[in-house]
């Protein structure tokens, strides 16, 4: 039997979904491990982690050898931890007897340089590298508002609403289940708190797009794309996040609820119909072999598309890790063809092995 592993920053980390996916292993011919990449110990060439057992329907603490197929459900950041995570998993990936499942992307500022470029660049926001507060302060004369986003966040973390106003400036922010706004009433002071946070992060800056309904609530598209086992993408769903009143993001995180595409789409303007299906589908297929083009072979894409209210549309974010409470909740009948969907892909890819293996055996 195939061993299939599931890499997180923590054991704890999307252990419900882990856990699905391991019950539905033996049918598909694998045992399910989980482990964190830095348990890895070169000396045994072992990894500590959790092995499923299906007949006890549980998980198990075990050392095992790094398994054979690899689905990298890591989240990096900035701390320590997850670059020893990180290095750890560019070195398995040149192991000729690991296969990973899909790779990442790199962060949002490398994947805007690759998309400005392609035939998709009228539907990404124009972004830049902040170096400096000053630097910025000089942007918001032009560009006013603004939204500042780190370039290795994720899940809506660490993004600012930034607008200049009567000499004064606002700044936004969502925290979980808080709104917060701060007002500073002279640029010294905001330039010393956006210098602390520049030295903490990486950011980027983006014109402020009104991504709001008619009650000024944030609110996106979330469509989750898969391979098949055919190795071709498929649109699983989509669904609409959206965000409570006054918020700037609509994740989840932040409390926002969860509409089927189709619900969504009924309520549209009539003209707008078919307008919005239309780019929304050329956006979706035109995507991953744009991406597929400048980066290593993709499993999956979690993409968040935003609509102004004059219908343009905008590619707001781009995972290669991502979650699925959206489709659940708004299509809760996918739930075994989500979790089924990693190992039917790693499947594909070790009979493949096994049918190259047997060519090569016949022809020599």
């Amino acid at each position: 039997m195939a061993s299939f592993g599931i890499m997180s920053l923590s054991l704890e980390n999307e252990k419900s979904y882990v856990t699905e996916i391991a019950k539905l292993g033996k049918s598909m011919a694998f045992e399910v491990y989980h482990f964190v990449p830095s348990s890895y110990n070169p000396l045994t060439e072992k990894v500590s982690g959790k092995v499923f057992d299906n007949e006890q329907n549980c998980w198990i603490t075990r050392d095992f050898p790094v398994p054979s197929y690899l689905y990298d459900r890591c989240y990096y950041q900035e701390d320590s931890h997850s670059k020893q995570c990180k290095n750890i998993v560019e070195w398995l990936k040149q192991k000729k007897d690991s296969v990973f499942i899909g790779n990442g992307l790199p962060n949002k500022l490398k994947l805007y340089e690759v998309l400005k470029t392609s035939k998709l660049n009228a539907y990404i926001p124009k972004s830049k590298l902040v170096s400096s507060a000053e630097e910025l302060l000089e942007d918001l004369q032009f560009i006013n508002p603004l939204m500042l986003k780190p370039i290795n966040g994720s899940q809506g973390n660490g993004i600012y609403f930034i607008k200049e106003q009567n000499h004064r400036i606002f700044v936004k922010t969502d925290k979980k289940e808080r709104h917060v706004e701060h007002i500073f009433k002279d640029k010294e002071k905001f330039s010393r708190w956006l210098t602390q946070l520049l030295q903490k992060n990486d950011y980027l800056s983006q014109g402020y797009l009104p991504l709001c309904n008619q009650d000024n609530q944030p609110f996106d598209i979330r469509a989750l794309l898969q391979k098949n086992e055919q190795n071709k993408w498929d649109i699983i769903e989509k669904g609409i996040r959206l965000g409570a009143k006054d918020r700037i993001i609509s994740n989840l995180s932040a409390g926002a609820e969860v509409i089927p595409f189709k619900q969504w789409l009924d309520s549209a303007p009539y003209k707008m119909k078919n307008f919005i299906e239309n780019e929304i589908n050329d956006i979706l297929s035109s995507l991953p072999p744009v991406l597929e083009q400048s980066f290593p072979a993709l499993f999956e894409l979690g993409i968040d598309i935003g609509i102004t209210d004059n219908g343009s549309l905008w590619i707001i974010d781009i995972n290669s890790k991502p979650g699925r409470k959206v489709i659940l909740q708004a299509y809760p009948e996918l739930s075994e063809k989500l979790y089924k969907a990693p190992l039917a892909y790693a499947a594909m890819l070790r009979d493949g092995q096994r049918r190259n293996s047997n060519e090569k055996t016949l022809l020599y």
